[in-house]
């Protein structure tokens, strides 16, 4: 790995840390710069990965309609590399991004989809993550004991793969599913279960915070120590929930404005409940505040509702009735923002066809030879690139004297004969592999997983092919043969070494007298009668 790929590598694992330590900003900063490293190098699967990164870092920051962008723009991305895991894994977080946006129908169907990517693909990772993800939704969406069973499958997926984050994510949710199954009995006054349910909400919320710690996810920690205070204050175990609320604050760096209104919140709710409504009023006063300065309407919803509550406990009634009449002015706008979103949702989703568009017409170009339409030596680099670590056969291949063949027929025809060559190889090779012009009258061949003798049975098939291919309309006595040079990897060898290795084949079948396969010590050509045939075809 060179000096340059390091550091784009280490910028983005600095990302993943700050971001799972709750600095999403700085997060955001250094997945913005490998995304322009990434497209400077046309590298696809790593500007789809930032941009997926971008857009859950963006939902920890609650700057949801930015995470949709890149959400959007990494789905394209994953669609065009065909992997199915980390689109699963994209649509998931799309998903999470639509529900907190209040559109549960979009969620549902984005986690579905997601769900069932992730199974074909096999990928238990990505199974879990969207698995949790549609949980959310249905307990949203009040199908409680459905979400609870989903999100208990992920929890558990995360235990058996070991990945510590991910399971202290979902114990979060798994909590936070048991205290909506609790808001249910408590409708129904089934005290009992309700209690039950608390208590459960409770306990996950604790092994949330315990494995956040663990991982160093700081975001989590915090979301799960404020419900277990929010629990636990209702619960009326008051000193446990001002200790949870104590330790979110203690936590190091900068939470943001949503997770300071969230601890504020629930340090009122709690304050209230012990019966300091002075310190309570005070302590939503900020929250408010904090809400108002961050111009984020649902938190200025939930504060001037609860500090309604909170003036009108305290004896304030009049300005407990001017906080309610501006909470109902805040609940109607942000009825009528649900129907703003949508519209700037369906501005964003317009504009990023219109890009995607337009990138894919320049990302055609960029990969593409200009001449024969087949891929560029850009795009048969990128390839090596993939099957890095993985069998693969590379062979180089280079039309006899087709200097010849511009000298004597022009160079007009030249380019045709190039063309109908390239086309034939594409037919020929099938999906077996891959084909692109290097430059001049030079090709090469990628063949994955492909054994040396099926490699070599490939490439003597194309040279037949080309050899027997009739050029005659474009002049009398036109033909042309092919020369490779064959190398076949096992994976462990630098495709570099496999291509310096194909080319000294190529030299080699020059030398050997042309329109051969070169793969080792031996040769593999047409008979002696056949072999001068370009010679004779091109003489005098």
């Amino acid at each position: 790995m060179g000096d340059l790929d390091q550091t784009i590598a280490d910028r983005f694992v600095r990302g993943t840390r700050l971001l799972r330590a709750g600095q999403g900003e700085e997060a955001l900063s250094e997945f913005r710069a490998v995304y322009a490293s990434a497209e400077a190098t046309g590298h696809s699967e790593l500007m789809a990965t930032c941009l997926c990164e971008m857009s859950w870092a963006c939902f920890r920051l609650g700057q949801i309609e930015h995470g949709l962008e890149c959400a959007m723009g990494a789905k394209w991305l994953w669609e065009r590399v065909g992997n199915k895991a980390e689109l699963a894994r994209t649509l998931a977080v799309k998903a999470t991004l639509f529900l907190d946006l209040g559109f549960s129908d979009e969620a549902f169907d984005l986690a579905n989809r997601a769900v069932t990517l992730a199974e074909n693909a096999d990928d238990a990772t990505a199974l879990a993550f969207a698995l949790n993800t549609k949980g959310l939704v249905l307990v949203l969406c009040r199908e409680v004991a459905l979400g609870i069973e989903l999100i208990e499958r992920s929890v558990a997926m995360a235990q058996g793969n070991g990945t510590v984050a991910a399971e202290a994510y979902y114990l979060l949710n798994l909590g936070f599913a048991f205290s909506k199954r609790e808001e249910a009995a408590d409708v129904l006054l089934d005290r009992e279960r309700a209690r039950m349910d608390r208590m459960k909400a409770v306990e996950l919320s604790a092994r949330a915070v315990e494995k956040a710690e663990l991982s160093g996810d700081f975001w989590t920690m915090r979301v799960a120590l404020c419900n277990s205070a929010e629990f636990l204050g209702v619960e009326g175990e008051y000193e446990a929930a001002l200790g949870c609320l104590e330790r979110a604050c203690a936590l190091p760096h900068n939470p943001g404005p949503s997770l300071t209104i969230l601890r504020l919140y629930v340090h009122g709710d709690v304050l209230m409940r012990m019966g300091d409504g002075a310190e309570a009023e005070l302590v939503l006063l900020q929250a408010m505040a904090l809400a108002d300065a961050s111009g984020q309407v649902d938190h200025q919803v939930n504060a001037a509702r609860k500090l309604a509550e909170i003036l009108e406990v305290n004896g304030k009634v009049h300005e407990a009735l001017a906080t309610f009449k501006r909470f109902h002015a805040l609940h109607v706008r942000q009825t009528g923002e649900h129907t703003s979103r949508l519209a700037r949702i369906e501005e964003i989703r317009l504009e990023t066809a219109r890009l995607r568009s337009h990138a894919a017409l320049l990302a055609g170009q960029a990969m593409a030879d200009p001449l024969t339409g087949i891929a560029n030596r850009r795009s048969f680099d990128q390839n090596l690139e993939r099957l890095a670590g993985s069998p693969f056969a590379v062979a180089i291949v280079d039309l006899d004297h087709f200097k010849a063949v511009n000298d004597r027929y022009s160079h007009m025809v030249g380019d045709v004969v190039l063309q109908r060559i390239a086309r034939l190889m594409v037919d020929v090779i099938g999906a077996s592999g891959h084909v692109a012009r290097l430059g001049g009258e030079e090709f090469a061949l990628v063949l994955p997983e492909v054994p040396a003798v099926a490699a070599l049975r490939i490439c003597d098939g194309l040279r037949m092919a080309v050899a027997g291919c009739d050029l005659s309309d474009l002049g009398e006595g036109l033909g042309i043969t092919i020369s490779i040079g064959l190398s076949v990897g096992t994976g462990y060898e630098p495709a570099g070494e496999l291509m310096q290795l194909a080319d000294t084949r190529l030299y080699r079948a020059k030398a050997n007298g042309r329109d051969c396969v070169v793969d080792g010590d031996s040769a593999v050509a047409p008979q002696s009668a056949d072999r001068t045939l370009e010679e004779n075809r091109l003489s005098a």
